[in-house]
């Protein structure tokens, strides 16, 4: 979830358990948005976002690729309905 955005930095932040991360957006990096091409002034808090980064040399975090929106749930096959069991003949006496 992103917990700050700054706009003319081009930067936001995600809130972690035990630290937030701060991640630069450049021209490198691809904004998507509901499937949608997007951009920096797309990026908004309290919304939830996932991606890719590079740790660069000065230990600052660039976004490679930065997708917003609900991350989607994998999807579960519904199982077929099950048949009842066969029954066989009951047995004449």
């Amino acid at each position: 979830m992103i917990s700050a955005v700054d706009q003319n930095a081009k930067t936001f932040t995600i809130a972690g358990k035990k630290q937030s991360r701060v991640f630069k957006i450049t021209g490198k990096t691809a904004i998507t948005k509901g499937g949608n091409t997007a951009s920096m002034k797309d990026i908004t808090e309290n919304e939830e976002a996932s991606g890719s980064y590079w740790k660069n040399a000065d230990g600052t975090l660039e976004a490679k690729m930065v997708r917003l929106g609900s991350v989607g749930k994998a999807k579960t096959s519904t199982a077929s309905p099950v048949a009842s069991p066969k029954t066989s003949p009951s047995p004449k006496p």
